[in-house]
């Protein structure tokens, strides 16, 4: 009987030891919480960090409504102001160069048309882009390039060179593009020659 009384009491003072040890597990991550949101605030008030549009500051203070209110008008009257803030949607020029070609080409221009594009292996490890259907290719983005042509044949296919006719509506010959492709088939450079 005295050894189900110790085993008993045993239990008990586990049981206690286990709820404090968890009740202090709990006091310490309170406080630590409380000291971090603490800290984070000294930080703000060491840089002197001034109110920005959207900052955690309180929003009750008339300084901060009316600061809020001001710039609101200000942005109301600048309309070009307002005009830079907003997105523009990507022209086709712009999804060849920064989408297909992913800024790895260096493109020249003559009146806004791209003429010519030639691969720049400035940044190491950049490879050529394979363009497999390159017929395909110049009729989707020609209205970006610097001949106003309707129609691409095929004209001649040599080892590092691919050569296109480019057609007018009418089938008048404009001039051609020039593929310059390496071992591998991916594009080096394109060229239109009138």
């Amino acid at each position: 009987m005295f050894k189900s009384t110790k085993n008993a009491t045993k239990n008990a003072i586990d049981n206690k030891v286990l709820g404090l040890s968890i009740v202090s597990v709990l006091m310490a991550a309170i406080f630590l919480n409380e000291w971090i949101v603490k800290s984070q605030y000294s930080v703000g008030s060491i840089t002197e960090s001034s109110r920005g549009i959207a900052s955690f500051e309180d929003h009750d203070s008339v300084d901060g409504v009316k600061w809020e209110h001001e710039l609101a008008q200000k942005l109301a009257q600048e309309k070009q102001t307002a005009k830079s803030l907003l997105a523009v949607k990507p022209t086709l020029k712009d999804e060849l160069v920064f989408g297909l070609l992913e800024g790895k080409y260096k493109t020249n221009m003559v009146n806004a048309k791209i003429e010519s594009f030639d691969f720049s292996d400035t940044q190491a490890g950049d490879q050529p882009l394979e363009i497999k259907e390159r017929a395909e290719f110049l009729k989707i983005f020609r209205s970006v390039f610097s001949l106003g042509y309707a129609k691409v044949q095929l004209e001649k296919r040599e080892n590092s060179q691919e050569i296109y006719k480019l057609l007018s509506a009418s089938n008048k010959d404009l001039g051609q593009a020039r593929f310059e492709l390496d071992e591998q088939g991916r594009v080096l450079s394109l060229k239109f020659i009138q």
